[in-house]
């Protein structure tokens, strides 16, 4: 995973432990796993060998690239992040052991293959860790290791006009209402409300960046400010510790598109229904112009 903001070895342990209490819409739902196999059966049913990267070590990945082998599919699965301590925190939550998978340490930007190498490059958000004006870089590279006749397939989020309108008083006051009704546990209502704070925090920067940092001032006020909603706060910076101070990259949807399609063919993109926010997910199954 590359960041905007590299964090040193310690932090990326930190990070690496949280993901195992992430749930959608940071890690990929069912829905989304659902959509990248509608997508992947499209290329891997074409049969012969067949070599796959993963941008990253997502376990959800991971696991489905593993069932088709059991399936009989002749895959090799190569994995490339840039920190060994997130490889590490993903190989405890992979659930089909993937005998095949071929582990390494590199760029995104700058990666260790060969032109023509793999038949389809797979990645879950992997756009957002990029820098904005490294983006297009990185499209480049995957589509140089990319065969003539390949494919990336990747959940990509993009901007939410609608998180214009978004504020911290009334995202705790919402999801406090719904954990006293039992409508979502804890667990979800963290992630959703990091996804919230996160989109809100775009509108409060002009430099294309998401980052709970933005919204430090917000929290103070909210920590001192008459309510029921403190506890909910205070839970969430705790479990956002390791998380607050790093930054991610954003932008429209029709920038990106515009992005995809130097490089890629956009032959179909769609978004699951089983999260919230899922609308601003999409699943893009991107064909190789080459």
């Amino acid at each position: 995973m590359n960041k905007n903001k590299k964090p040193q070895p310690r932090e990326w342990k930190k990070i690496a432990l949280t993901w195992k209490d992430m749930l959608p819409p940071s890690r990929p739902s069912l829905g989304d796993i659902r959509v990248y196999d509608s997508f992947a059966k499209q290329e891997i049913k074409k049969g012969k060998p067949f070599k796959v990267l993963i941008l990253g070590a997502t376990p959800e990945l991971r696991d489905l690239l593993s069932r088709y082998c059991l399936l009989g599919y002749d895959l090799k699965v190569f994995l490339l992040d840039i920190n060994p301590e997130m490889i590490r925190a993903m190989d405890s939550l992979v659930v089909i052991k993937g005998k095949r998978e071929k582990k390494i340490i590199g760029d995104w930007l700058k990666t260790p293959f060969n032109n023509d190498f793999f038949n389809l490059v797979v990645g879950d958000e992997v756009m957002i860790n990029i820098k904005k004006e490294e983006r297009t870089d990185l499209l480049k590279e995957v589509s140089r290791i990319l065969k003539p006749d390949g494919a990336f397939i990747l959940r990509a989020s993009y901007v939410n006009p609608r998180a214009r309108k978004f504020t911290v008083k009334k995202s705790l006051a919402k999801y406090a209402e719904m954990y006293f009704q039992n409508k979502l546990s804890l667990t979800q209502i963290m992630n959703y409300l990091f996804e919230e704070f996160w989109e809100l925090s775009y509108f409060r920067n002009k430099k294309n960046l998401i980052s709970l940092k933005f919204l430090e001032n917000d929290f103070k006020k909210e920590l001192v400010s008459p309510g029921s909603t403190k506890w909910l706060l205070k839970r969430f910076l705790e479990n956002s510790k390791a998380l607050f101070n790093q930054y991610w990259s954003w932008e429209p949807k029709t920038e990106q598109l515009k992005r995809f399609k130097k490089y890629f063919k956009v032959e179909q993109y769609e978004a699951a229904d089983d999260y919230f926010y899922s609308h601003i997910l999409s699943i893009y199954y991107l064909k190789s112009k080459k």
